[in-house]
């Protein structure tokens, strides 16, 4: 038994300057650092929640100098901010009703970021605006010195002049980290600017129930708007910008003043599920993006999914605890045959309450999640089940599109608008006649009609669609047994294939429908068969060129070119040409 009576001898069970020094190393991100202080906002009742990052300059590049956290909450009084930055303190303390429980979060979040934290703080019927402090530099000096290091009692030093007009009529905290030396260098990812999209990003997909509900957080006065990547709460970063990219392209100038449009993703399973093995539950949602931002097959990297934050979705599982996301990563082998590219549309949300934070893998800085054998398999048994079920819908969605797609531009507007592309770098044509704009356009008017168009207005918009581009191929309905028939025309060349040859039936047709099938529902047998057709198909074309050149006494003197040509001109169309069929 230890003798309590000899403390001679005793020494601090920490040394608070070098320990707090090597506690900064808890790989927070400045994002998920500043989420901890919106997490005690949230606790003390804000309504409203500013973030500003203040700038300067080292050198030539621009840094993050100061991090401030302003909230209308409640705010603290004398006791509770002299505890504020005590590491372990905490009014919560491992409640399980609270987002926070265990006291470290916010202390080692603002550490980790810079090495001063500064606290302002009013409570309701109290005019005085309070203040503590702590500074890693000064407890690390101290504690060389051999003097004790900890946190003096709040004191009335005033606000920073600028900061002034910022803190709330009433209650309130205003947080500030400064000395920053972990979060901005001024390159890449960590300049300024950077920094702010990530953060806006980032905080609005943790807090989005928050947001959803009213809360109010902004970022250097950009109100967020809640990202959901499961499309289901309204007024979301996607509604947003959906509501403005629908008014773009149908021309219309939409009134600032009215509410945004929203763009419900399709539900396939939101219940509270039973943990395998245990007396928990958790409720799992999965969804497929509305078709406003499924679109159609191969647009799920561009401007707007970029812009709706589409492609770090994949295979992405968001744990939510208490509406607070805590983690928004991948659980390996969760995704029925692994993660596919489409997986981006698929929204997947846990959500759970405290009582589960061991069984869930939560952190004492709620940061991540890893789930127990119990509950991947219970996660697994869903997944399996709905999963499938969302990517058959997404094929449903892109075939039905390309079938729209097709009807109105044409079986071959894909290739079309690719070889467009590739010509830039082709040779060009040397065909002597030409002919007048007007003939032009009539040929191209007469092709837009062999393809399918009917009324004036049609044909006219085909026109005016297809009459810069170089190539132009339409499969069409005419008698005989040509292939194709080929118009050069003023440096085009128009292409018609003929529906009825056997080669468009037996091969070009029956591949077109494979490759717009849903690759879960195509069996073996079927892709064997319509491949080895295919095989004999282009076979039987060569054979039948060679052919049709023997008919004349010399080929190699009058084809030789045509060869050369023919078959340099496909090495380069098959490098330049690749993946753009839906």
């Amino acid at each position: 038994m230890i003798d309590t009576t000899q403390t001679s001898d005793v020494i601090p069970v920490m040394l608070s300057g070098q320990a707090l020094t090597s506690l900064r190393e808890s790989g927070y991100t400045l994002s998920t650092a500043i989420g901890e202080v919106v997490d005690n906002s949230i606790e003390a009742n804000a309504n409203r929640i500013q973030i500003l990052m203040e700038e300067t300059t080292k050198g030539r590049k621009k840094t993050i100098d100061r991090v401030i956290v302003i909230d209308d909450g409640v705010g603290m009084d004398d006791n509770i901010l002299q505890h504020y930055l005590q590491l372990g303190y905490s009014t919560r303390f491992m409640s399980d009703k609270t987002i926070g429980k265990f006291g470290i979060g916010a202390k080692l979040a603002g550490l980790s970021v810079g090495e001063r934290i500064d606290v302002w703080s009013r409570v309701a019927g109290d005019d005085r605006i309070r203040h503590v402090e702590f500074d890693l530099q000064d407890a690390r000096s101290a504690e060389n010195r051999g003097e004790q290091v900890g946190i003096y009692p709040p004191d009335d030093k005033p606000l920073p002049a600028h900061l002034e007009p910022c803190f709330p009529e009433g209650t309130g905290t205003l947080l500030m980290w400064s000395k920053i030396d972990r979060a901005s260098n001024g390159r890449g990812q960590s300049t300024p600017d950077a920094l702010r999209l990530e953060l806006q990003k980032e905080l609005s997909r943790m807090f989005r129930e928050f947001l959803y509900g009213g809360i109010k957080i902004e970022v250097d006065t950009v109100r967020l708007f809640p990202h959901d990547p499961t499309f289901l709460r309204a007024g979301s970063w996607a509604d947003h910008v959906l509501t403005r990219e629908v008014a773009r392209v149908q021309g219309l100038v939409r009134d600032a003043d009215l509410p945004d449009d929203h763009f419900a993703g399709h539900v396939f399973f939101n219940e509270w599920v039973a943990v395998d093995g245990t007396d928990h539950k958790v409720r799992v949602v999965i969804t497929l993006a509305p078709r406003e931002v499924v679109r159609r097959s191969g647009v799920g990297g561009d401007s707007l999914a970029k812009n709706l934050r589409i492609p770090d979705n994949e295979g992405m599982i968001s744990f939510m605890r208490l509406n607070r996301e805590i983690s928004y990563t991948i659980v390996p082998k969760l995704f029925p045959g692994g993660i596919k590219t489409p997986d981006r549309y698929i929204g997947f949300e846990v959500h759970f309450d405290p009582t589960l934070d061991r069984m869930m893998g939560v952190r004492n800085v709620k940061r991540g999640a890893e789930p127990s054998d119990e509950l991947r398999r219970t996660l697994r048994t869903v997944a399996e089940r709905w999963i499938p079920n969302a990517r058959a819908e997404l094929q449903s969605i892109w075939g039905e599109m390309a079938r729209e797609e097709a009807k109105e531009s044409g079986e071959h507007a894909p290739i079309n608008k690719a070889l467009t592309d590739a010509d830039r770098s082709l040779p060009k044509g040397r065909v002597k006649e030409t002919v007048s704009e007007e003939q032009q356009l009539d040929l191209l008017s007469e092709l837009a009609r062999d393809a399918g168009k009917r009324s004036e207005e049609e044909r006219a918009a085909y026109v005016d669609k297809v009459k810069e581009m170089p190539f132009v191929i339409e499969t069409v309905d005419f008698p005989g047994t040509n292939m194709f028939e080929i118009t050069h025309v003023n440096g085009q060349s128009l292409i018609r294939l003929n529906s009825r040859h056997r080669f468009y039936k037996e091969m070009y047709a029956p591949l077109r429908a494979l490759s717009q099938q849903d690759p879960t529902t195509v069996t073996t047998q079927q892709a064997a068969d319509t491949a080895r057709r295919a095989a004999e198909a282009i076979t039987l074309l060569l054979v039948a060129y060679a052919r049709a050149e023997a008919q004349h006494p010399d080929p190699a003197e009058h084809y030789g070119d045509l060869r050369q040509w023919w078959g340099n001109l496909t090495d380069r169309l098959l490098f330049k040409v690749k993946d753009v069929l839906d």
